[in-house]
């Protein structure tokens, strides 16, 4: 049975959430938007996105729901039409029926982005606390069982990265000596700094595992091609610590006034007992290192860092997602059972009753300043979020979570395109992470060129018009998605263009050849064209040379 917890207001904590947090765009509409975040509304079809970079071809990506949260595959669509944003009067950029282009359109494709070709760039984001449920029930075995299910549906084209989070932030890094563990993030940042400017020299990588040679420019505590194999690191460090850092709320863990009643009697990962005197050997400790510029560990959290790593590392043309597998916990886990073993002390001499209402009050407190803290937060990832394109995904794990925890993660994935599912039991995890993987994985994709770009003046305006087959889809079979505008670039001129074919090919013989050979085979061949000039200019001399001394001899005759 689940610990009874103070019953703190949700929808006062959710609006308060939801009124504070600020609009990324400039938008009007997108004013009202952030004003209140009422649940998905389901069936849905929305555009993900709109990629123009090869205009006047035109590539949407579009997600459709069903009534229970189920993405719905491209043979369910029974009809789609690509209209104009803007205009209600316009016709069709394109019509399909049955997944064909109407009209003789043959450069319209209506297919699902795995064969596509859709790359995507995720930072996978899973609770790996030591909740009793986590370490000791089935949960914990359910939640790695997931996630082991949705890192199988990365493609040759994606890639992605672990952070699994309790009291320290774990990955998997491609450095030397680490491939076989999960690593700590705050403990390998100095060595991940020194192999991210390696990378960035555009030399050989000398920092890697020596399994295989990575590409020039590789970060190896970056994104990554293999997540299939992580799963089995997992088990070596699963579900450790009492204080999860999913947003790093509040004080430092190891501040005394955190803790309203006493210190915790649980050892903190690599810190050790919250004693007074291991507190104050670390503090002095902590001290000298800031005075070195050193930096110190427990200053961030799965969020800062999971943004941190689709902010530097996701490629333009990858689709760009955030996935939580989370119970939306964050702080000590045991707070409200330290504190009826301990009230503070303006509880102690107070009735049973009204120290059991001293203790509820002085937990709210606690819980509302950290709501407070992380409004703050939240407008900080929700901006950084939409310009960035990137969209956050959450499964909650209603088993362990308190409404209020949950509907944290609900707000961020909402408010940023995403999707949020619950799994209210232990056995509806492997579902909701499913369906969230299809949803990620399985946008549909449609293609087209556009007939008269030379209309398009500065942006491009798109909405879909869906009617699905009632006997595959949950659900009015009838959808319309809302407009998405994206800018249209300028056309570049023919130097433009020939510029970055040069590039695009001197950068594609880089990757082929390597590093080392690409430089030996450049300098080969600027000195064949030094040679090759040399003699042209030779001839073109003596011609010259020639046809003067000619002229003089007629003039002399």
């Amino acid at each position: 049975m689940r610990r009874q917890r103070p019953r703190f207001s949700t929808l006062t904590l959710l609006l308060g959430l939801a009124v504070a947090l600020a609009p990324s765009r400039d938008s009007r509409a997108d004013q009202d938007e952030t004003r209140e975040v009422p649940p998905i509304v389901l069936p849905q079809a929305r555009v993900d996105a709109v990629d123009l970079s090869a205009w006047p071809k035109v590539r949407v990506l579009a997600t459709i729901l069903d009534k229970r949260g189920a993405p719905v595959e491209v043979k369910a669509i029974r009809k789609l039409d690509v209209l104009d944003g803007k205009s209600r009067q316009a016709p069709p950029l394109v019509r399909f029926k049955n997944g064909q282009p109407l009209d003789g359109r043959e450069d319209g494709k209506m297919w699902p982005a795995s064969k596509a070709g859709v790359p995507h760039a995720a930072a996978v984001v899973v609770v790996g606390h030591q909740h009793e449920a986590l370490r000791l029930g089935s949960l914990g075995r359910r939640v790695k069982e997931a996630l082991g299910t949705l890192l199988k549906r990365f493609g040759k084209t994606d890639r992605g990265q672990l952070l699994w989070y309790a009291d320290r932030i774990k990955s998997w890094w491609g450095l030397k000596g680490r491939t076989s563990t999960l690593s700590d993030v705050e403990q390998t940042r100095k060595v991940c700094a020194e192999a991210r400017s390696e990378a960035l020299s555009g030399g050989p990588i000398t920092m890697g595992s020596g399994e295989s040679e990575p590409e020039p420019g590789t970060d190896l505590c970056g994104l990554r091609g293999d997540l299939k194999d992580v799963q089995a690191l997992v088990d070596a460090k699963a579900y450790e610590g009492y204080f999860p850092r999913l947003f790093n709320l509040g004080a430092p863990f190891f501040v005394p006034s955190r803790y309203p009643c006493k210190l915790p009697r649980d050892v903190l990962d690599q810190f050790g007992p919250l004693t007074p005197e291991n507190l104050q050997r670390k503090k002095e400790e902590r001290d000298a290192m800031e005075v070195r510029g050193e930096p110190l560990d427990f200053q961030t959290s799965a969020m800062d860092e999971a943004m941190r790593l689709l902010l530097r590392e996701a490629h333009p043309g990858e689709q760009k997602s955030l996935i939580l597998i989370s119970d939306g916990k964050d702080g000590y886990l045991k707070a409200d059972e330290l504190c009826r073993q301990a009230p503070p002390a303006r509880c102690a001499d107070l009735g049973k009753r009204d120290r059991e209402r001293c203790i509820s009050d002085s937990l709210e407190d606690q819980v509302k300043r950290d709501q407070q803290e992380f409004k703050r937060h939240a407008l900080h990832w929700i901006g950084a979020a939409r310009a960035a394109g990137i969209r956050i995904f959450a499964v909650g794990v209603g088993a362990l979570g308190e409404r209020w925890e949950l509907d944290r993660i609900r707000l961020l994935a909402e408010r940023t395109g995403g999707t949020y599912r619950e799994a209210a039991e232990e056995k509806d995890i492997a579902g909701a992470v499913a369906a969230m993987g299809a949803e990620i994985f399985e946008q549909v994709v449609i293609d087209f060129v556009h007939q008269s770009p030379e209309a398009v003046a500065e942006e491009l305006s798109v909405r879909l018009d869906l009617e699905l087959e009632p006997t595959m889809f949950r659900g009015d079979p009838k959808l319309r998605t809302l407009a998405f505008t994206v800018p249209v670039a300028e056309v570049p001129g023919w130097k433009q263009v020939v510029r970055t074919k040069v590039e695009d090919a001197l950068i594609k013989a880089q990757d082929t050849l390597g590093y080392k050979v690409y430089v030996w085979v450049g300098i080969g061949i600027l000195v064949f064209i030094g040679l090759i000039t040399l003699l042209i200019t030779f001839f073109v001399l003596r011609g010259i040379f020639r046809l003067i001394a000619r002229i003089f001899r007629r003039g002399d005759a």
